[in-house]
């Protein structure tokens, strides 16, 4: 996930990449991990969860994904 964000904003080179900090992971159970962080794009702040699942192959995958706009002015929590 990490390495794809800078490439997922509208798909195309020209795009304004994301920035992503803030990163923080808690195992949930023995293969499910909540990952939340934030994100800007130009000026759009969001703060994102998600919850990773472990699969037969032993591959990380997405299961759920939320992201909440941050209101302009509200700056850091």
């Amino acid at each position: 996930m990490v390495a794809a964000l800078p490439t997922l904003h509208g798909g195309a080179e020209s795009s304004t990449p994301i920035t992503a900090e803030r990163f923080e992971g808690a195992v949930l159970a023995p293969g499910i991990v909540h990952l939340t962080y934030e994100t800007r794009i130009e000026d759009r702040h969001a703060r994102r969860s998600s919850i990773w699942r472990r699969d037969a192959a032993g591959e990380f995958r997405l299961y759920y994904h939320q992201a909440t706009p941050v209101p302009d002015g509200t700056g850091q929590p």
